[in-house]
């Protein structure tokens, strides 16, 4: 009995706590917007364990070459590259961000449906390219969408709670993507092929489209008006370089973002150089089952929960430089563990390292980079930092597909670790800590 009213009072306190908490409660503008941020993040790994885990995999099984899942990576990264600075000056006339996301949120969203029912009216021959370029179109709304999610963040909460708030996050992401890929892989094993696929894909539509809902009721102050007059300048008629030039000025001009971005971009090109290997080497290779591969998506996912919480406390200690290095240096085992496995079961160990390295590197280059960028001008940063990576995804992927042909994805995935593990050499020029 004294044991049976212990466990209903610690479970009383439970209770308490979390009705006590400010997500349960807020009281102020900046809960509200956590919380909000909670949500939305809460959607988008629906998605991520859903239409972004097995869009891949369904491209496998239809048949597609290692060329056709290079393009998959990289044709994306590429459209992006020349949006995102065009995309920026459309999010920077706009003083409301929150709702600039919101719409273009939505029009990316839309896609997940238009791939749910292209089987439907496309040809199977033609499917795998069908799917690639409406994968390759959603970097349209995505141009806007992304620079203008930055500038929302930055302002929704204080500094002082940021880094909280991105921890709980992204924890978040990881435990509702985890129990997505269990929940999707479990279903394409019992439903025929290709309706599985299409009701994976439908599923993370319609999840993913509360993600601009929730995300509309945060608020956050006006974008600041010498903002939308640099926007506005950029428009006046004058030639197109000089127009560039004068608006990339507060990029050009500082060098630490230069300095990071230098550090960062051959570790982001060797990190995506087996990215479009490994859904192959999963099918084609060790010819693991869509449950086997779903599970493989909640084990990594699982994993990165834990890895936030021991990462996010170490750079504490060791700085973000130190958790930045070690992490990658982690991660580099990954694609060597998957090719050296000898069967579809040690996918799951093989996860586990993604999962515990990446929450490492995560942390590192985020918070990084935001030390690395002036607090004004946010969605210009932003987009530039981001068509930088996306550059690097973009030439990644495809030497990948092209080292894959000319001798086995096994090689070209051992290549891939090798060279993770000797672009972190790199990072020594990157500040100890921020």
């Amino acid at each position: 009995m004294p044991r049976r009213r212990s466990l209903r009072g610690m479970l009383g306190y439970v209770a308490q706590q979390v009705q006590q908490s400010s997500v349960v409660n807020p009281s102020t503008q900046e809960d509200r917007n956590a919380r909000l941020l909670y949500l939305n993040t809460a959607m988008v790994g629906v998605a991520t364990g859903g239409i972004a885990a097995f869009l891949p995999v369904f491209l496998a099984r239809l048949g597609a070459s290692p060329a056709l899942m290079g393009w998959l990576n990289s044709a994306p990264s590429l459209l992006l590259v020349f949006l995102l600075i065009p995309g920026a000056v459309i999010a920077e006339r706009h003083a409301d961000q929150v709702a600039v996301r919101v719409r273009y949120a939505r029009i990316l969203r839309s896609a997940y449906l238009v791939c749910a029912l292209a089987p439907f009216v496309v040809p199977a021959a033609y499917l795998p390219v069908a799917l690639l370029v409406i994968w390759t179109l959603t970097v349209v709304p995505e141009a806007v969408a992304q620079p203008s999610w930055t500038a929302v963040l930055a302002n929704a909460v204080s500094p002082r709670r940021r880094a909280t708030v991105n921890s709980v996050r992204w924890a978040l992401l990881a435990v509702v993507s985890a129990a997505a890929s269990a929940f999707f892989g479990w279903l394409l094993d019992y439903v025929a092929f290709p309706y599985n696929y299409q009701a994976v894909f439908f599923l993370s539509w319609a999840f993913s489209w509360a993600d601009p809902y929730f995300f509309s009721f945060i608020r956050i102050p006006p974008i600041a008006v010498a903002r939308a007059e640099v926007a506005a300048d950029f428009s006046r008629r004058r030639s197109l370089w000089r127009r560039f030039r004068d608006h990339m000025r507060p990029v050009l001009g500082c060098r630490p973002f230069w300095v990071f971005l230098a550090a960062t971009l051959p570790y982001r090109l060797a990190l995506n150089l087996p990215s479009p290997l490994f859904s192959l080497f999963w099918v084609n290779e060790l010819e693991a089952p869509d449950t086997l591969i779903g599970l493989r998506g909640t084990v990594g996912h699982g994993v990165l929960v834990a890895g936030y919480l021991v990462w996010g406390r170490l750079a504490n200690r060791i700085g973000h430089r130190a958790v930045l290095m070690g992490s990658a240096g982690i991660l580099a085992l990954y694609p060597v563990a998957t090719a050296l496995s000898p069967s579809a079961a040690w996918l799951l160990p093989a996860a586990a390292i993604w999962g515990f390295a990446v929450a490492g590197v995560d942390i590192g280059l985020f918070d990084l980079m935001l030390a690395a960028c002036p607090g004004e001008r946010q969605p210009l940063f932003a987009a530039v930092w981001t068509m930088a990576a996306r550059a690097a995804m973009f030439v990644g992927p495809l030497i990948g597909a092209a080292l894959s042909e000319a001798t086995s994805l096994g090689t070209a995935l051992l290549v891939g670790g090798v060279a993770q593990g000797v672009t972190i050499l790199f990072f020594l020029v990157l500040p100890r800590d921020v």
